[in-house]
Protein backbone atom coordinates (compact mmCIF):
# COMPACT_ATOMS: atom_id res chain seq x y z
CA UNK A 1 0.00 0.00 0.00
CA UNK A 2 2.48 2.39 0.87
CA UNK A 3 4.24 1.74 -2.18
CA UNK A 4 1.68 2.58 -4.50
CA UNK A 5 1.09 5.68 -2.36
CA UNK A 6 4.72 6.99 -2.99
CA UNK A 7 3.90 6.00 -6.60
CA UNK A 8 0.71 8.02 -6.67
CA UNK A 9 2.56 11.29 -4.46
CA UNK A 10 5.44 10.82 -7.41
CA UNK A 11 3.06 11.10 -10.59
CA UNK A 12 0.99 14.04 -9.37
CA UNK A 13 5.00 15.69 -8.62
CA UNK A 14 5.59 14.67 -12.58
CA UNK A 15 2.43 16.09 -13.85
CA UNK A 16 3.09 19.47 -11.34
CA UNK A 17 6.59 19.85 -13.05
CA UNK A 18 5.30 19.34 -16.54
CA UNK A 19 2.47 21.69 -15.87
CA UNK A 20 4.54 24.23 -15.03
CA UNK A 21 7.04 23.69 -17.75
CA UNK A 22 4.07 23.87 -20.10
CA UNK A 23 2.68 27.06 -18.49
CA UNK A 24 6.21 29.32 -18.66
CA UNK A 25 6.23 27.95 -22.53
CA UNK A 26 3.27 29.33 -23.51
CA UNK A 27 3.23 32.18 -26.12
CA UNK A 28 3.03 35.53 -24.83
CA UNK A 29 -0.01 37.51 -24.27
CA UNK A 30 0.60 40.62 -26.69
CA UNK A 31 -2.76 42.49 -27.64
CA UNK A 32 -6.56 42.88 -27.20
CA UNK A 33 -9.31 43.32 -29.66
CA UNK A 34 -10.30 46.54 -28.80
CA UNK A 35 -12.77 47.29 -31.89
CA UNK A 36 -14.22 45.26 -34.38
CA UNK A 37 -16.90 44.81 -36.92
CA UNK A 38 -18.41 41.61 -38.76
CA UNK A 39 -17.83 37.94 -37.73
CA UNK A 40 -13.88 37.99 -37.07
CA UNK A 41 -12.67 34.38 -35.84
CA UNK A 42 -9.63 33.29 -34.26
CA UNK A 43 -7.33 29.80 -34.65
CA UNK A 44 -5.50 29.34 -31.75
CA UNK A 45 -2.05 27.07 -32.29
CA UNK A 46 -3.71 24.12 -30.22
CA UNK A 47 -7.79 24.35 -31.15
CA UNK A 48 -10.66 25.22 -33.32
CA UNK A 49 -11.61 28.21 -34.57
CA UNK A 50 -13.78 30.35 -32.62
CA UNK A 51 -15.22 34.05 -32.44
CA UNK A 52 -13.41 37.10 -31.71
CA UNK A 53 -15.04 39.28 -29.27
CA UNK A 54 -14.07 42.87 -27.19
CA UNK A 55 -11.35 42.38 -25.06
CA UNK A 56 -10.18 39.25 -26.27
CA UNK A 57 -6.36 38.65 -25.55
CA UNK A 58 -4.01 37.55 -28.30
CA UNK A 59 -1.12 35.42 -27.55
CA UNK A 60 2.01 35.11 -30.23
CA UNK A 61 1.44 32.75 -33.09
CA UNK A 62 -2.41 32.72 -32.92
CA UNK A 63 -4.08 33.65 -35.99
CA UNK A 64 -7.31 36.46 -37.12
CA UNK A 65 -9.43 35.44 -40.23
CA UNK A 66 -11.24 38.49 -41.12
CA UNK A 67 -13.97 38.30 -43.77
CA UNK A 68 -14.69 41.06 -46.44
CA UNK A 69 -15.80 44.04 -45.37
CA UNK A 70 -14.77 42.87 -41.22
CA UNK A 71 -12.23 45.41 -39.41
CA UNK A 72 -10.32 44.77 -36.26
CA UNK A 73 -8.51 46.84 -33.93
CA UNK A 74 -5.49 45.46 -32.08
CA UNK A 75 -3.58 47.57 -29.04
CA UNK A 76 -0.75 46.28 -28.54
CA UNK A 77 0.39 47.57 -25.29
CA UNK A 78 3.98 46.86 -24.79
CA UNK A 79 4.53 48.74 -28.01
CA UNK A 80 1.58 51.65 -27.38
CA UNK A 81 -0.01 51.53 -30.59
CA UNK A 82 -2.96 50.70 -32.52
CA UNK A 83 -3.63 48.37 -35.46
CA UNK A 84 -6.77 48.30 -37.62
CA UNK A 85 -7.00 45.44 -40.23
CA UNK A 86 -9.87 44.92 -43.11
CA UNK A 87 -10.64 42.16 -44.36
CA UNK A 88 -10.61 40.06 -46.25
CA UNK A 89 -6.94 39.05 -44.59
CA UNK A 90 -5.19 36.63 -42.25
CA UNK A 91 -3.46 38.44 -39.56
CA UNK A 92 -0.53 36.13 -37.61
CA UNK A 93 -0.04 37.96 -33.85
CA UNK A 94 3.54 38.24 -33.23
CA UNK A 95 5.02 40.97 -30.23
CA UNK A 96 6.00 43.68 -33.32
CA UNK A 97 2.80 43.35 -34.36
CA UNK A 98 -0.02 41.71 -36.63
CA UNK A 99 1.37 40.38 -39.86
CA UNK A 100 -0.31 39.81 -43.13
CA UNK A 101 0.52 37.74 -45.96
CA UNK A 102 -2.76 38.23 -47.85
CA UNK A 103 -3.89 41.33 -46.94
CA UNK A 104 -4.45 44.09 -49.60
CA UNK A 105 -2.63 46.48 -47.67
CA UNK A 106 -0.73 47.79 -44.76
CA UNK A 107 -2.59 48.35 -41.17
CA UNK A 108 -3.62 51.40 -39.98
CA UNK A 109 -1.39 52.30 -37.21
CA UNK A 110 -1.91 55.08 -34.49
CA UNK A 111 -0.13 55.87 -31.19
CA UNK A 112 -1.71 55.11 -28.08
CA UNK A 113 -0.98 57.72 -24.85
CA UNK A 114 0.83 54.93 -22.88
CA UNK A 115 4.83 55.16 -22.62
CA UNK A 116 5.86 52.13 -25.08
CA UNK A 117 7.49 49.35 -22.86
CA UNK A 118 11.49 48.56 -23.19
CA UNK A 119 12.39 45.71 -24.80
CA UNK A 120 11.98 42.54 -22.28
CA UNK A 121 9.21 44.49 -20.51
CA UNK A 122 5.36 43.65 -21.46
CA UNK A 123 2.17 45.32 -20.88
CA UNK A 124 0.56 45.45 -17.29
CA UNK A 125 -2.79 44.06 -18.04
CA UNK A 126 -0.84 41.14 -20.25
CA UNK A 127 1.42 40.25 -17.65
CA UNK A 128 1.08 37.39 -15.03
CA UNK A 129 0.90 39.73 -12.19
CA UNK A 130 -0.96 42.17 -14.03
CA UNK A 131 -3.38 39.21 -14.29
CA UNK A 132 -3.57 38.30 -11.09
CA UNK A 133 -3.61 42.05 -9.67
CA UNK A 134 -7.27 42.28 -12.09
CA UNK A 135 -8.31 39.05 -10.91
CA UNK A 136 -8.91 40.29 -7.64
CA UNK A 137 -12.15 41.46 -8.65
CA UNK A 138 -13.26 38.57 -10.19
CA UNK A 139 -15.73 37.73 -6.75
CA UNK A 140 -18.22 40.20 -6.07
CA UNK A 141 -17.61 39.89 -2.56
CA UNK A 142 -14.09 40.30 -2.25
CA UNK A 143 -12.73 43.26 -0.89
CA UNK A 144 -11.18 45.26 -3.26
CA UNK A 145 -7.48 46.41 -2.52
CA UNK A 146 -6.26 50.00 -1.77
CA UNK A 147 -4.15 51.82 -4.56
CA UNK A 148 -0.59 52.31 -3.98
CA UNK A 149 0.22 55.72 -3.18
CA UNK A 150 1.85 57.65 -6.13
CA UNK A 151 4.54 60.29 -6.57
CA UNK A 152 3.85 63.46 -7.74
CA UNK A 153 5.44 62.76 -10.91
CA UNK A 154 2.93 59.17 -11.26
CA UNK A 155 0.14 61.83 -10.46
CA UNK A 156 1.30 63.93 -13.28
CA UNK A 157 1.42 61.18 -15.66
CA UNK A 158 -1.85 59.43 -15.27
CA UNK A 159 -3.68 62.50 -15.20
CA UNK A 160 -2.02 63.27 -18.70
CA UNK A 161 -3.62 59.37 -19.71
CA UNK A 162 -6.68 60.29 -17.85
CA UNK A 163 -6.79 63.51 -19.99
CA UNK A 164 -6.06 61.74 -23.63
CA UNK A 165 -8.10 58.89 -22.26
CA UNK A 166 -11.23 61.51 -21.89
CA UNK A 167 -10.07 63.02 -25.47
CA UNK A 168 -10.04 59.58 -27.24
CA UNK A 169 -13.56 58.91 -25.94
CA UNK A 170 -15.24 62.01 -27.66
CA UNK A 171 -13.36 60.67 -30.89
CA UNK A 172 -13.96 56.80 -30.45
CA UNK A 173 -16.71 55.24 -32.59
CA UNK A 174 -19.38 53.12 -31.10
CA UNK A 175 -18.01 49.80 -29.98
CA UNK A 176 -14.02 50.83 -28.95
CA UNK A 177 -13.17 50.25 -26.29
CA UNK A 178 -9.27 51.42 -26.12
CA UNK A 179 -10.22 54.12 -24.00
CA UNK A 180 -11.01 52.06 -21.41
CA UNK A 181 -8.20 49.60 -22.20
CA UNK A 182 -5.75 52.12 -22.21
CA UNK A 183 -6.64 53.29 -18.65
CA UNK A 184 -7.21 49.88 -17.11
CA UNK A 185 -3.22 49.62 -18.38
CA UNK A 186 -2.17 52.75 -16.97
CA UNK A 187 -3.80 52.10 -13.54
CA UNK A 188 -2.57 48.72 -13.22
CA UNK A 189 0.86 49.71 -14.16
CA UNK A 190 0.64 52.13 -11.38
CA UNK A 191 -0.92 49.49 -9.02
CA UNK A 192 -4.08 51.43 -8.47
CA UNK A 193 -5.65 48.34 -8.17
CA UNK A 194 -8.84 49.64 -5.94
CA UNK A 195 -9.88 51.82 -9.10
CA UNK A 196 -9.22 49.26 -11.72
CA UNK A 197 -11.36 46.78 -9.99
CA UNK A 198 -14.00 49.47 -10.19
CA UNK A 199 -13.27 49.89 -14.07
CA UNK A 200 -13.31 46.43 -14.46
CA UNK A 201 -16.76 46.19 -12.55
CA UNK A 202 -17.86 48.90 -14.56
CA UNK A 203 -17.08 46.79 -17.64
CA UNK A 204 -18.37 43.92 -16.73
CA UNK A 205 -22.03 45.88 -15.97
CA UNK A 206 -21.69 47.31 -19.90
CA UNK A 207 -21.04 43.80 -21.25
CA UNK A 208 -22.72 41.06 -19.72
CA UNK A 209 -22.18 38.80 -22.05
CA UNK A 210 -18.79 39.18 -22.63
CA UNK A 211 -16.80 35.77 -21.87
CA UNK A 212 -13.13 37.85 -22.45
CA UNK A 213 -14.10 40.17 -19.52
CA UNK A 214 -15.87 37.27 -17.79
CA UNK A 215 -12.56 35.31 -17.29
CA UNK A 216 -10.30 38.26 -17.15
CA UNK A 217 -7.10 37.16 -15.02
CA UNK A 218 -8.11 33.11 -15.81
Amino acid sequence: MKRVVRFALALVLVCAVWGGVARAEAPRLVCLVSALSGQVRMSPADGPKKPVELFTRLREGERLDLPQGSTVQLAFLQKGVRETWSGPATVIITADGGQSPDAGGLPVTDKLPTKARPAGVGSSILSQGGEQATAQVMTRDVVLPEDKPLSDEDKAKLADVEQAVEQMRQAAAPGDVTPDIVLLEELTRLEQRRRAGELLERLRAAHPDNAALAHWGE
